[in-house]
């Protein structure tokens, strides 16, 4: 971890944050305080068919925009290819901004196309960092699910098909101007969701807190993230999907987002890529099957702060740092089970040596990741972690 008497330390927060219950109606009022009158809407499918509250708003915004061009989204994991075709949709409008509503593969999208609309070249060619020259178009996030933090971070995901890589646009110039917490746009959010985001936050939140460019400024966001992901996903595993539990799951993972672009990724989110590019697995979910075996591998060589998490929640303190970082990876592993998520890579199909090698040789794409690991983490480890979950 960095410490502000020895490093220099940057820390970045750009959106501005609008948190309550039924506080996204409000947002027509934004759009005219900032002269965005003609807008682009990205909606994910699912949730614009079965949530009144977001169907509802999107009327609202046609009802008193000056022009609405829609799109609902029905790509769960948008390629670069897909974000190519739909740029079409949009392409003969003069548009003042985007607005994503869904998850963050939706909200990545808006941020792709407010990319694509101010700079002409295929999407692929803005694929990682410092590519992208023209300024965006603004763009509003409002996340259906708490978890994947794009609503606060200037990432944009897509999958390359032709590398199988999923690799983002990653732009200074990304971060949404505004994003709406509301727990209505989670009403229709099914179980399944609410675990694989959930733990998508938790990743997050667990790698940016042990990750080397850490700092005391982002850990706080750390630590307020796992306090808020942990004790309202127990909440959420029992069957309580109260608007404060669902006001608290979103604003954990808008923490967990701010903590991780200040601090970086680790090993479980990176395997998490191949996983979902080779088997279709949901991001949250692919990184929670890793997650305890990377934390019980850093306690093993030495690394224990995970103490810090732990006595956050958990009661008994009378042990050891090191006991406790042990029972914090055996607590996270319950955690999962308790929302149905698969604890072995079996769960997701991986069954050959072939199947795991596609796991280990793409992660390596990412090996940027691996060396934010507070204890040495290289291909060997990826191997070892991997045939450990078969």
């Amino acid at each position: 971890m960095k410490v502000f008497t020895k490093d220099n330390v940057r820390f970045v927060f750009k959106t501005e944050l609008l948190i309550g219950n039924e506080i996204a109606q409000t947002l027509p009022k934004h759009l005219r305080d900032n002269f965005w009158n003609n807008i682009g809407v990205v909606v994910d499918k699912g949730v614009y068919e079965n949530n009144n509250y977001v169907s509802e708003l999107v009327n609202l915004l046609e009802n008193q925009m000056k022009k609405v061009i829609l799109l609902v989204n029905e790509m769960p994991e948008p390629t670069y290819d897909f974000l190519d075709e739909v740029k079409g949709n949009f392409e003969k409008y003069e548009l003042d901004c985007f607005i994503g509503i869904g998850g963050g593969s939706t909200i990545d999208l808006s941020k792709g196309l407010a990319t694509l609309k101010t700079n002409k070249k295929n999407a692929i060619y803005y694929r990682g960092f410092g590519k992208v020259i023209e300024r965006p178009l603004p763009v509003i996030a409002i996340p259906t699910t708490a978890g994947s933090g794009s609503e606060v971070t200037p990432y944009a995901v897509f999958i390359d098909t032709e590398e199988n890589w999923k690799f983002g646009i990653n732009s200074e110039f990304n971060y949404p101007k505004l994003s709406f917490l509301d727990p209505n746009v989670l009403d229709s959010c099914p179980d399944s969701v609410f675990a694989s985001s959930g733990m998508d936050a938790m990743t997050h939140t667990l790698e940016s807190f042990v990750a080397k460019n850490a700092t005391e400024l982002s850990r706080i966001f750390s630590y307020k993230a796992f306090k808020l992901l942990y004790e309202n996903l127990v909440q959420i595993s029992e069957g309580n999907k109260s608007i404060q539990v669902r006001t608290d799951l979103l604003v954990g993972a808008s923490c967990a987002g701010i903590a991780l672009m200040n601090s970086g990724a680790g090993p479980a989110g990176a395997l998490s890529y191949p996983l979902g590019v080779y088997f279709n697995v949901p991001h949250g979910i692919a990184g929670s099957v890793f997650l305890p075996g990377v934390i019980k591998y850093n306690v093993d060589h030495g690394y224990n702060d995970y103490y810090k998490l732990y006595d956050l929640v958990f009661r008994e303190k009378s042990i050891s740092n090191k006991k406790k970082s042990y029972i914090f990876a055996e607590k996270i592993t319950e955690l999962s089970a308790s929302l149905g998520i698969p604890t072995s890579l079996q769960g997701f199909g991986v069954n050959s040596d072939d199947d795991a090698n596609k796991i280990i040789d793409n992660s390596m794409q990412l090996e940027a990741a691996f060396d934010q690991n507070p204890v040495n983490f290289k291909q060997n480890q990826v191997v070892e972690l991997v045939n450990s979950l078969r």
